[in-house]
């Protein structure tokens, strides 16, 4: 008796494999995180707007999702816990730190 084998079908690697290029002009909040080093888990980085870039106001809309310009990038990538309140601030973003 003969057998059917199924083929698996290709499909392309997810977005979040590419590698995250500190020049390219935007990026999502994922490739915010990757860049950052995943200082945190994802979920966390995700539920806490006031870790996140800009407070987690998107800048602007690429293909339909949300993503942050270079310079708030740059800007926001070396910032360690004790900047976040002042650059929160800055922003207005209205983002406080959990626990508070």
């Amino acid at each position: 008796m003969k057998t059917a084998t199924v083929q698996k079908k290709k499909t392309a690697a997810p977005a979040e494999s590419y590698p995250v290029r500190i020049d390219q002009p935007f990026f999502t909040l994922k490739q915010a995180w990757i860049i950052k080093g995943c200082v945190c888990a994802w979920n966390t980085f995700c539920r806490n707007r006031y870790i996140q870039p800009k407070g987690g106001f998107f800048e602007k809309k690429v293909g339909g999702r949300g993503v942050f310009t270079n310079k708030t990038i740059l800007e926001w990538l070396y910032l360690t816990d004790e900047d976040m309140e002042a650059y929160n601030r800055k922003y207005k973003t209205g983002a406080k730190p959990r626990g508070k």
